[in-house]
């Protein structure tokens, strides 16, 4: 048989590289391991997959890493933040109270352990803020949650779990792989494409006996894609707690717009970094396969690996994201 992948060679040897770039750091911090996932948000195909730092390894290098199922933390913020944008049950401005709150007995923290009083949903989501994020779904409510994430092709969730409230900060695990997919329905305007490594088959006389499905399904409204977009892209708000540390420049050295959220769990036992362009969707885990805490988290030890990718993938392009009908901007006090 002659198979033809999705797999980009060029952006395979990029995406290898800048995961070895960063292992010195994530070594130096208690980590062991990171995986990348590149997906084209217009085919849904696997451009790029790096599923272990170390193949050769011999304790946990052959294991598949993006395959594998681990919490994703505040990554996974935004798949209920959109379903909430998209249904306007919220709005980028809509002021949530960030306060010490107790949940019927729940009484989660922000990684600053800080509160930070009325704050717009923009701020909350781009500063990462757990309460508010706990407040959204109790408005989403985790049945539509579950249904959200469904439709984004995530798999790993199901009504017959009992989440909790918890299931806002990221509780239930997610392959990498599947959320990176889910991030590349925002960037192609809520339209996804199933994910794919194969595009076509032939056998040995020539002839096309598999080519891969070109469908793909509205995950969320376009309205609902451009709006969590339009938050994740959001490198000033972004800045009072990251800084510029998640923005990303070209290689003509020009910040870029693009989309991302982190994600750290519990003792940073996972780091994550997820984002996107309209062209390409890139999502980088860091961790230990056994589940061992590490000394940081999301942005300090998944970041540095996703921007290089970014950077890479991006080249001297200026993407931007498109805003549909609609969409109403207005002054809001």
């Amino acid at each position: 048989y002659q198979v033809t992948t999705t797999l980009d060679l060029d952006m395979q040897r990029k995406a290898e590289e800048a995961v070895a770039s960063g292992m010195a750091h994530i070594n130096a911090n208690g980590g062991s391991n990171a995986s990348l996932v590149a997906i084209d948000p217009k085919t849904g195909g696997v451009k790029a997959l790096v599923g272990s730092a170390d193949y050769n390894n011999e304790i946990w290098g052959n294991v598949n890493m993006a395959t594998t199922k681990r919490q994703p933390g505040s990554s996974f913020k935004p798949i209920y933040y959109a379903d909430a944008l998209a249904s306007g049950a919220i709005t980028p401005t809509t002021v949530i109270k960030d306060e010490p709150t107790d949940f019927g007995g729940y009484s989660p923290k922000n990684a600053s352990r800080r509160n930070y009083g009325n704050v717009t949903v923009r701020q909350a989501l781009d500063w990462s803020l757990n309460i508010p994020a706990v407040k959204v779904m109790q408005k989403v409510g985790i049945e539509n949650t579950i249904k959200a994430a469904k439709k984004l092709d995530i798999t790993t969730i199901d009504a017959s779990s009992d989440y909790g409230l918890s299931l806002a900060l990221g509780t239930a695990e997610v392959p990498l792989d599947q959320m990176t997919s889910a991030y590349s329905a925002y960037a192609n305007g809520g339209l996804q494409y199933s994910k794919k490594t194969i595009s076509s088959i032939n056998d040995k006389y020539g002839s096309r006996i598999f080519t891969a499905s070109k469908d793909s399904h509205r995950a969320i409204s376009e309205q609902g894609a451009y709006l969590i977009s339009s938050i994740l892209s959001d490198n000033q708000t972004r800045a009072r707690m990251f800084g510029s540390t998640l923005n990303v420049t070209g290689t003509d050295y020009k910040t870029k717009t693009v989309a991302v959220k982190t994600g750290t769990t519990e003792n940073a036992r996972d780091a994550w970094t997820i984002g996107y362009t309209p062209d390409i969707a890139v999502g980088v885990w860091v961790g230990n396969n056994d589940n061992q805490p590490m000394a940081s988290g999301g942005s300090d030890m998944a970041g540095p690996i996703w921007k290089s990718m970014m950077r890479q993938a991006i080249g001297t392009a200026s993407p931007s994201f498109t805003q549909p009908s609609g969409i109403v901007k207005a002054s809001v006090c």
